[in-house]
């Protein structure tokens, strides 16, 4: 969660002020809905050597 999180509050948050809280969360979820594909599997984790659905990811769905 800390790697969505603090770039999140950097790129969106940080020495920002919205007129209204609705804006705000609005622009949270602009940013989070422009991440490509590889920047949001990075950010959840999905990317990391050690994921603990890496095996299931790779192997269960097999091109047929």
């Amino acid at each position: 969660m800390d790697h969505l999180w603090r770039p999140l509050k950097q790129r969106v948050s940080a020495n920002r002020q919205y007129p209204t809280v609705e804006q705000h969360v609005g622009a949270a979820i602009r940013w989070v809905l422009g991440l490509s594909a590889q920047d949001a599997l990075r950010k959840a984790g999905c990317l990391a050597e050690g994921f603990w659905l890496r095996d299931l990811l790779e192997n269960f769905w097999r091109p047929t």
